[in-house]
């Protein structure tokens, strides 16, 4: 690639880039104006009066310009839905915040509560228009961030499934480099191995690539070291990601002490006042749950006894916090004889093997009708919410196991940590994935979730589990 073509392709993806943030600042201007504006309208149907003057307009305006740019909302990063979301709503609040503090000051006669009904409404409307205009740029080929990544085994394959979920983050895999000479010229994920890790400098020059990924969890320092040095003046933006599922390490920051770069870690659930939230979040959401729930709750009791007329609910003894056992208490989905079905069934070594691999079984023969439909809208769940109002369960966690699977996920060391946390109703593992995910996975991403707990991370497990329950992907 000549260096006029270069510059040529530079100046394309920058003046892209600068017009789609024109777009965007618009289309943010449009939806707050539009949001207090619908606010007025209303207040005025009622007989109420809101005026603002241009000069406090400019102010709002301005502010939420501020806010936004300094919360990197315009810098169209590569990052989850989920990222954005926690931005937009942190802007939300540091603008309401603002936005009161100046009327105060300014003693203008504006209701506070007309001007936080504007910020509520265009918070929801602002993140829905962001991910419509962000994936249909994407789909046109107009925003997409190019990205190729280093390291073609276990941990860059599930790197790549990933993105490939996730097309709101843009990223558009080129490739792999990997020094393994077996898998050149190959495919991983469905992208091609396009050659050594020392070809990055050729690849790089005939292929526009933004970031790159560094999926080497084995790599040792001089390497590591290595390739940054060879990416880092080329890419935008260089990440590195540690052993997959894998992510066993303490939620860290990392900060800077005098020059020198310091990683903390903290243990989030360690922390009382932290519990304390955790349980004010599962009684609340499970009574929430229970209130709009309880019709299809009465019609999977309907479904069941119309079956077989056999039990609706099933009850089973299982490992919970602190090693204690309780009664977890789930919607019937098998035949009442599962139990005997179950010792045949395992008489065939293949599938004791399919069952020890994943803890559970496709296609199982033990399922009755309505069952299958149960499990696969996690419907059959539902009675454990009172689990949690009683105190046994969190709506996120670890599942609650009995006490030979317990031996089988985890063994002793590692039951441990999992028994400081109470189990959960959904959890980590079963919005990415779920039972399609083997025990080894699902076991790591469990001991991740205890060591990175916090309360955006169980908001955002809740809101997955309504995607993962309506594509149904994984239950069985």
């Amino acid at each position: 690639m000549s260096i006029c073509a270069g510059v040529v392709m530079i100046s394309s993806f920058s003046f892209r880039r600068a017009v789609l943030t024109v777009f965007q600042i618009f289309m943010d201007i449009f939806l707050y104006v539009s949001s207090f504006l619908l606010i007025a309208w209303l207040g005025a149907y009622n007989g109420a009066s809101i005026r603002i003057p241009f000069e406090v307009w400019a102010f709002f305006v301005g502010t939420m310009l501020a806010v936004f740019y300094f919360n990197s909302l315009y810098d169209f990063r590569s990052w989850l839905f989920w990222d954005e979301m926690k931005a937009v709503l942190k802007s939300a609040a540091l603008i309401l915040l603002v936005i009161v503090l100046y009327l105060y000051t300014q003693r203008l006669n504006t209701s506070r509560f007309i001007l936080a009904a504007g910020i509520v409404i265009f918070t929801p409307i602002c993140l829905i228009a962001r991910y419509i205009s962000r994936r249909s740029f994407f789909a046109l080929g107009i925003l997409v961030t190019n990205i190729i990544i280093l390291g073609a085994g276990r941990t860059g394959e599930i790197f790549a499934q990933e993105l490939d979920e996730h097309p709101f983050t843009t990223c558009k895999i080129v490739g792999f480099l990997d020094d393994d000479e077996k898998k050149l010229n190959t495919q991983v994920a469905g992208y091609p191995v396009l050659g050594k890790l020392s070809d990055f400098e050729k690849i790089y020059h005939s292929i526009k690539i933004d970031e790159a990924a560094v999926a080497i969890s084995t790599a040792s320092r001089e390497l590591l070291t290595h390739i940054l040095d060879m990416v880092e003046f080329h890419v935008k933006q260089v990440h590195y990601i540690p052993d997959m599922y894998m992510l066993t390490t303490f939620s860290a920051q990392i900060r800077d002490v005098d020059g020198m770069p310091v990683i903390s870690a903290s243990q989030g659930l360690l922390n009382p006042f932290n519990r304390f939230i955790k349980s004010i979040m599962d009684y609340t959401g499970a009574i929430i749950a229970l209130f709009f729930l309880w019709p299809v709750m009465l019609w999977a009791a309907y479904k069941i006894r119309k079956e077989d007329g056999g039990k609706i609910i099933f009850s089973q003894e299982r490992v919970g916090w602190k090693a204690k056992y309780f009664t977890v208490h789930k919607f019937r989905s098998m035949h009442e004889n599962a139990a005997q079905e179950t010792q045949e069934l395992f008489n065939d070594e293949k599938i004791k093997a399919d069952y020890e691999k994943g803890a559970k079984l496709k296609n199982d023969p033990r399922l009755t009708k309505i069952g299958a439909r149960l499990r696969k809208t996690s419907i059959d769940e539902l009675p454990q919410l009172f689990n949690v109002l009683k105190g046994e369960m969190s709506l996120v966690g670890p599942r609650p196991l009995i006490k030979s699977d317990v031996d089988l996920c985890y063994g002793d060391y590692l039951a441990r940590k999992i028994y400081m946390v109470k189990p959960g109703l959904t959890g980590l593992w079963q919005v990415s994935g779920r039972s399609d995910l083997d025990v080894d996975i699902r076991r790591e991403m469990n001991l991740y979730y205890i060591r990175n707990w916090s309360v955006w991370l169980d908001i955002v497990i809740i809101m997955r589990t309504f995607q993962a329950v309506i594509t149904g992907k994984g239950a069985y």
